[in-house]
């Protein structure tokens, strides 16, 4: 057990109620959707359309899903998609910008598309896991269910996203992965192969390509990368190959079978993307997909020649806009299939095959009464109209609205009149109806929401009063900066109720920790040990160069444009970062040896002289291949301009490297990190064993143990790394770091190399200002370091691009060394490459914290209370109570925020994905980085101590 009491059972506790509270509340905020069970049959028809037959107008699909195809990459001026843009021109194509609704991922949009429902938000948190089979819509009404019940045979090419809500359906399927993001070639041309194979057989009713690379392509360099257009063209070629195809086998169909019908091809974007080229987020970039309905048929067809009217505000480049879920009861009426149980999507009647009134109103018929049904289950009068269409009440049901449509249409259908004023009825139902069923598509569990904010609110006042009596123990002279820290933290705990606050969050934090810096200039001001004038310029010279630092930091976009305008910058930015790693770790093992060498033998020396050349030459070689693999990752102009440079052409042309690609690079490089770690283990247990050596000259029971340290270490020498360090572990700590800083820049952006240049100068800066401040007898008090590295860990994360937007989360440098999916492995690099620079800032937290001076020998016997009683309180269980609370705090303030705010207009789009976030950092930045692993690296050192203590008594005994 850990030397700390109860403490750490406390922690726990508190930390179980936390994760209890996440769970309950996401429970009820987050509920999977309760759809109608079973599914629509062609029995479920009003009585006023039963005997009227509606025969379908096609009977072949070609279904074809371009990931992020977003509406001007089809309809803009700057297209690759010719072919498209020449069906459209003359009439045999008809465009739509579809409007998808957040979250704008994979996944949910499949399912929007094909039930015609607004999936769960949570749908974005599965979009990530290939394995998941709860996300099946085996007992989900869907228009590919329909297809499948009607002795259709369906293929399948592409993401197998749809494999997996589509279990067994597909009579064919080859599917491909969506998340290998760094293929943008082979992910679509196993797609393609099949048009040449397989669909130019006759054995098929319907095919479902789902083409990855265009997104792949928006993720690595944004809709304006030098490989969109020729994607584009790719992609056009393949539609203009598919359409001749089917074109050939419709007229060869129609010649050799009279019912045959004609086939129907539809391309279409899930999402589209921003500027950045990702996605996930409400902006129009995201939401606006593109939409096109082609088929040989529309080539003889006048009426799909002329659309009528639109006002202004429907029409985007020229094309009407439609909900993405219009896709559903569109095609259930073209393929004289039931409408899907659950749908909340309207027909696109101007897609009617004729100019037949009547086949116009028998599908906007069908789609209000499956529509009438759904709302029945929420207003149960609804049902009365749907069985007596000649109910006259005063109310305003909406079932009157639904009334008034049939008799409208029953008044046509006996008198012949102008139908439209019945489609007007239709159509002002189909609207009320809508505007009921996606208000409460987002029901609450107000219960389970409310447990849930009872558990994170009881954590959030334990860690609270916990951390205060910590902080009011020691350093009360504080005191601007501890009134600072507490009407900061309150006051962003405060702003989660502010759409805009927490959208410019990243403001908040640049002003809370701009502000501590410069209160704690004050602080040092006032301090009356500092008599001399150079004694308080020097700490006070210290906390403005932090200001300067960080002011840098939060304006680095701004700077790196213009920085980065000269060829080859990028890279040596990136090569001047990965250098300062290195001289980094030099100088932390130049500080090892003048703090923790122990005088030894002539043997012992040398060994540790070669685990140390061992451990630079393996920071320098990562670095250089770090180096390596970003500049091949890049795009060919990047790439280009670095190859000019001789030195970066010579890397490039290295053996080591020439005849490696990025995911074999990537291995090497993960293999020689952890080689790292191993030597660095090695550096520990050759100065321990030294130690316990000399030692051993007096105390033969410390030998022995040490004997028994160093079998341990053969057996798990990563683990015994934990307890050989001596008891000053802040040296060690800071070679873990710089050796690790290579890893973070290589799953950061190649822009953002520099900043770590900036986050070492910072932490030198508070190393220095901690190590003045000791020696003044004014240490920085642990609650003011974890304020400090709080606001660098959060500064760090927004100064990498990231906002509280799912459209910010970065999957470019998420598949390093990864050549086959795997779900723990992607969500791992996943979350580190988005927390790079805050995982950067928490191991320095570490640093700090285990950085204490030792006190000059004639103060040892004074401070010798004080300091078993500093060990006793827990300087590290005071570190983490106090990032607890803080932590705890937020997110109980937004639970509540989320709660109060559940039918705000921007619920959706601002406040969900915060609280993804804010779970995101609780519990993988926090619990697991922060609490587990540093408590790995730092408490139980403690224990080995104490056992070396017990130990000095037995043998003095």
């Amino acid at each position: 057990m850990l030397n700390m009491g109860r403490k750490p059972l406390y922690l726990g506790i508190l930390a179980l109620l936390q994760l209890v509270g996440i769970c309950l509340f996401c429970k009820g905020f987050f509920p999977y959707k309760i759809y109608l069970s079973g599914h629509a049959t062609q029995d479920d028809v009003p009585t006023l359309l039963k005997d009227l037959h509606n025969e379908a107008e096609f009977d072949r699909l070609v279904f074809v899903v371009i990931d992020a195809l977003r509406n001007d990459f089809i309809l803009g001026n700057d297209t690759g998609f010719d072919f498209i843009n020449s069906q459209i021109q003359r009439g045999a194509a008809s465009a739509f910008t579809a409007r998808a609704t957040a979250p704008t991922v994979t996944m949910p949009r499949i399912k929007a598309m094909t039930t015609g429902t607004i999936p769960s938000f949570l749908d974005a948190i599965l979009n990530i896991a290939e394995s998941d089979t709860s996300s099946s819509l085996d007992f989900h009404d869907n228009w590919v269910h329909q297809f499948k019940s009607n002795n259709k045979t369906i293929h399948f090419f592409g993401d197998d996203t749809w494999m997996r809500l589509f279990p067994g359906v597909f009579d064919k399927t080859d599917g491909t992965t969506s998340f290998l993001v760094s293929d943008t070639v082979e992910v679509d041309l196993n797609v393609t192969r099949h048009i040449k194979t397989d669909l130019v057989e006759m054995d098929w009713d319907a095919v479902i390509l789902h083409y990855l690379g265009l997104d792949h392509i928006g993720h690595l360099g944004g809709p304006k990368s030098p490989l969109m257009k020729p994607k584009q063209r790719e992609m056009d070629e393949a539609i203009e190959s598919m359409y001749e195809i089917i074109s050939k086998q419709d007229a060869d169909r129609m010649v050799h079978d009279s019912k045959a019908k004609g086939t129907l091809m539809v391309v279409c974007g899930d999402h589209g993307m921003n500027e950045k080229g990702n996605h996930g987020g409400s902006s129009i970039g995201e939401t606006s997909a593109a939409l096109v309905f082609l088929s040989p048929r529309f080539e003889s067809r006048p009426s799909i020649k002329t659309s009528p009217r639109l006002e202004e505000k429907d029409v985007v480049m020229g094309h009407p806009i439609i909900d993405q879920i219009d896709i559903v009861p569109t095609l259930a009426t073209l393929f004289g299939f039931p409408i899907p149980k659950n749908n909340l999507g309207k027909v696109i009647s101007n897609l009617s095959g004729t100019s037949d009134v009547k086949s116009m109103l028998h599908g906007l018929g069908l789609n209000a009464y499956q529509l009438a049904q759904l709302l029945s289950r929420l207003f149960p009068e609804v049902s009365r109209f749907i069985e007596d269409v000649d109910l006259k009440e005063e109310d305003d049901s909406p079932g009157r609205y639904y009334a008034e449509a049939i008799r409208s249409h029953q008044q046509f259908l006996e008198t012949g009149t102008e139908g439209k004023e019945t489609m007007e009825a239709y159509e002002k139902f189909i609207e009320i109806a809508q505007s009921y069923l996606v208000k409460t598509s987002s029901d609450y569990n107000l219960k389970m929401m409310s447990a849930g904010v009872v558990f994170l609110v009881s954590s959030a006042i334990g860690l609270t009063v916990w951390a205060t009596q910590v902080s009011k123990s020691t350093h009360v002279d504080w005191i601007f900066c501890r009134l600072f820290a507490c009407f900061s933290i309150l006051a962003y705990s405060a702003s989660m109720f502010s759409s805009s606050f927490v959208e410019e969050e990243q403001m908040t934090w640049y002003y809370i920790t701009q502000t501590l810096f410069f209160l704690s200039v004050i602080h040092v001001l006032r301090l009356p040990i500092m008599q001399t004038l150079g004694e308080k310029w020097y700490p006070v010279g210290l906390c403005m160069a932090q200001l300067v630092f960080v002011r840098i930091g939060f304006s680095w976009r701004h700077i790196q444009a213009w920085m980065l305008s000269y060829p080859a910058a990028q890279w040596h930015l990136m090569a001047l970062s990965l250098t300062v790693s290195v001289v980094g770790g030099f100088k932390a093992m130049k500080e090892l040896k003048g703090r923790q060498m122990i005088d030894v033998n002539q043997t012992a020396s040398i060994i540790q002289n070669i685990v140390k050349a061992a451990l630079v030459l393996i920071h320098v070689l990562n670095s250089i291949l770090v180096l390596v693999y970003k500049i091949q990752g890049e795009s060919t102009t990047m790439a280009a301009q670095a190859s000019e440079v001789f030195f970066y052409k010579e890397l490039l042309n290295w053996e080591l490297v020439r005849d490696l690609d990025q995911v074999q690079l990537g291995k090497l490089i993960f293999n020689y990190q952890g080689a790292g770690i191993f030597v660095l283990c090695g550096l520990f247990y050759v100065t321990k064993r030294a130690s316990l050596l000399t030692m051993g000259e007096s105390r033969p029971g410390i030998a022995y143990c040490a004997c028994a340290c160093a079998c341990v270490y053969v057996l798990i020498p990563l683990f015994l790394f934990y307890f050989i360090i001596e008891k000053k572990t802040g040296v060690f700590l800071q070679l873990l770091l710089h050796l690790s800083t290579p890893i973070w820049i290589l799953l950061s952006e190649c822009q953002h190399a520099f900043l770590f240049v900036i986050f070492y100068l910072q932490l030198l800066v508070l190393l220095q200002w901690q190590k003045y401040l000791a020696c003044k007898k004014s240490g920085i008090p642990v609650w003011l370091i974890s304020m400090l590295v709080s606001g660098m860990s959060q500064g760090g994360f927004y100064l990498t691009g990231h906002t509280n937007s799912i459209a910010t989360i970065d999957l470019s440098n998420a598949y390093v060394g990864v050549q086959e999916y795997d779900t723990l492995l992607i969500g791992v690099l996943t979350f580190c490459s988005n927390w790079a620079c805050s995982i950067w800032w928490c191991m320095a937290g570490w640093v700090l914290i285990e950085n204490e001076e030792e006190e000059e020998p004639e103060q040892e016997q004074e401070q010798e209370k004080q300091t078993k009683e500093e060990e006793e309180n827990g300087r590290w269980i005071s570190y983490m109570v106090t990032q607890s609370s803080l932590f705890s705090l937020v997110l109980g303030f937004l639970s509540i925020s989320v709660t109060i705010l559940r039918e705000h207009l921007f619920i959706w789009t601002v406040f969900s994905p915060k609280y993804l976030y804010q779970i995101a950092w609780t519990v993988l930045y926090h619990w697991v980085v922060q609490v587990c692993l540093g408590s790995i690296f730092t408490q139980v050192l403690f224990k080995w101590n104490n056992c070396t203590e017990e130990i000095d008594v037995v043998d003095d005994y």
